[in-house]
């Protein structure tokens, strides 16, 4: 379920409400080329949705936590980016450049690049912070 209506669905494929209607009751003219252009759409909308839940892949293996998901997409969405994964490959890129020029400089420390923060992964065990507690800034 992706939850949308038929008037979404009319505006994705191009087509009045009116059309839309007519193809989806039950003794409609459903042509393949109308299917396939349906299934299309649905299954775009539900690689949409997708990709902004922080159980999902790639976000799963991205991040540790829900919560670092959330900042991401809290940043992307002010940044107005087009969605969280370009969002994420243009920070990626951009500071992948600022490594690679840091270090011709000669102004990057030598050796291992050490993680932007040290936050150790949570355990299965840990429990989630009680309300009230106050968390340290990160």
């Amino acid at each position: 379920m992706i939850g949308k209506d038929r008037k979404w669905l009319a505006k994705q494929l191009k087509k009045s409400e009116e059309t839309v209607r007519q193809y989806l009751q039950p003794k409609g003219k459903r042509t393949k080329e109308l299917m396939e252009d349906i299934e299309r759409v649905i299954v775009l909308e539900e690689a949409r949705q997708r990709e902004n839940r922080a159980d999902s892949p790639p976000w799963n293996v991205l991040f540790n936590r829900a919560e670092e998901f959330d900042l991401v997409d809290r940043a992307s969405r002010l940044e107005k980016a087009e969605s969280i994964t370009e969002f994420c490959r243009g920070v990626l890129i951009r500071r992948a450049r600022e490594i690679i020029e840091e270090k011709s400089r000669g102004a990057y420390p030598k050796g291992k690049l050490a993680p932007v923060e040290d936050v150790p992964a949570p355990k299965v065990a840990d429990k989630p912070r009680k309300a009230g507690k106050s968390v340290p800034p990160g």
